[in-house]
């Protein structure tokens, strides 16, 4: 695992769209918006494919066969503390069994399953730190 220094640009109220745009910024020096652009199409920037706290990791409750289809090739996961650990695809796949959990969307996006990473906290900050 390595990691990347993120300034983050603050130009969204929502954080994952903040840490996406400024995770961007640091890998290829231009601001452009933060998309949405479906996980089987394309990545979030160049290979990576990037999440923050609270993001949703995939639809359903298999994240190896989701990944099976990700167009991306690596994963970063940006903190507040403004560091990005970029991961291999076994790396994100062992964060995500680690910190994240099952859950549902509301009722009134369909309800489905959905695996989503928990909130940051002392213990994974110390994994991440561990292992970059």
């Amino acid at each position: 695992m390595k990691t990347l220094k993120v300034n983050f640009l603050n130009n969204y109220v929502n954080w994952g769209q903040n840490a996406e745009q400024s995770v961007r910024y640091a890998l290829t020096g231009i601001i452009e918006k933060a998309d949405n652009l479906r996980y089987d199409l394309g990545a979030d920037c160049l290979n990576y494919q990037i999440k923050s706290a609270r993001a949703t990791v995939c639809k359903g409750a298999d994240l190896r066969a989701y990944l099976e289809k990700d167009a991306s090739t690596a994963y970063i996961y940006a903190t507040r503390e403004g560091i990005a650990y970029i991961m291999s695809r076994a790396e994100y796949i062992e964060f995500c069994e680690t910190f994240g959990t099952l859950t549902r969307d509301s009722a009134k996006n369909g309800g489905a399953e959905k695996i989503r990473l928990k909130h940051e906290t002392p213990t994974m900050l110390d994994w991440l730190r561990a292992r970059a």
